[in-house]
């Protein structure tokens, strides 16, 4: 563990940045967000109903 801290900080220090890319998860897009709020709508207004399924085999 102090090895890799080690060469992660000599890896930031020598390139003055961090060595990895921070991506925002697609999930929380405004699209996806305002999509998810229109279900919820839907759902509470009656228009669709809310069904339980399978979505993982438990075996």
């Amino acid at each position: 563990m102090t090895s890799a801290f080690t060469m992660f900080a000599a890896m930031v220090n020598n390139t003055q940045s961090i060595p990895f890319k921070i991506e925002v998860d697609p999930f929380y897009s405004q699209e996806n967000m305002e999509e998810l709020r229109q279900r919820i709508a839907d759902i509470k207004s009656g228009k669709t109903k809310l069904v339980e399924h399978e979505l993982i085999e438990v075996k």
